[in-house]
């Protein structure tokens, strides 16, 4: 999922809430931040 978001046209969160706020799909930013650890971490482990 968050390989696509560059693709389509998302970029990073910068965890003021304004990408809570313009999520089409109303993902808290608990849950945006979740998702980037999780990403980061895989990438570590590449």
């Amino acid at each position: 999922m968050l390989d696509a978001k560059i693709p389509e046209g998302f970029g990073s969160c910068t965890f003021t809430g304004a990408c809570e706020v313009e999520c089409p799909e109303s993902i808290s930013i608990s849950n945006i931040a979740e998702m980037n650890w999780r990403w980061l971490k895989a990438k570590l482990r590449e």
